[in-house]
């Protein structure tokens, strides 16, 4: 399934403006839970931690999706590596305790907004864990096609039809 198709099936789930903030917010606070632990491991190769690797990985996926959104979504990333490296340097187990706390935060918030503000949910059906991690890609590329920009991209989002709303709750 292409980008666009994603995006398009995304896109009517997440109507709101409210919403759609918490979501942005919430993908960097899913980041944060994950590296704050992660990065008190430590790879054998030039200080590197494994956050370092999850923070790779993701921008470079985000920019195979969409490379103008995907580098603006590893932005917030630097500020949010460095902070879960502060928080990192606790010990261990207020670490476990602040990356439990920030998920179920998260998760209370995005769900939340789901509910309250859009009326209607997907789970996990929209592109599974992954989209926990790059749901930035899809807000910020809706933010390039308000500006005018990515017109292709828009064009072929909307070729297969409205967007449409299959789930709700």
């Amino acid at each position: 399934m292409s980008f666009a198709d994603k995006l398009r099936a995304w896109m009517p789930l997440h109507e709101n403006g409210v919403s759609r903030a918490v979501h942005f917010v919430g993908a960097y606070l899913f980041l944060f839970a994950l590296l704050a632990p992660l990065a008190r491991v430590a790879l054998p190769v030039g200080g590197l931690t494994a956050a370092h690797v999850l923070v790779a990985a993701v921008v470079l996926y985000a920019v195979t999706l969409e490379w103008t959104a995907g580098l603006l979504m590893a932005l917030p990333l630097v500020p949010t590596l460095l902070a879960a490296e502060s928080v990192a340097r606790l010990p261990g187990g207020t670490v476990a305790a602040v990356a439990v706390g920030v998920m179920v935060v998260r998760f209370a918030l995005v769900v939340g907004a789901h509910v309250v503000f859009e009326k209607k949910t997907h789970g996990l059906s929209l592109g599974g864990p992954m989209l926990f991690f790059i749901e930035p890609v899809y807000l910020l590329t809706l933010a390039l096609f308000s500006l005018g920009l990515k017109r292709e991209l828009h064009a072929r989002v909307m070729a297969g039809g409205a967007p449409v709303a299959r789930l709700a709750l």
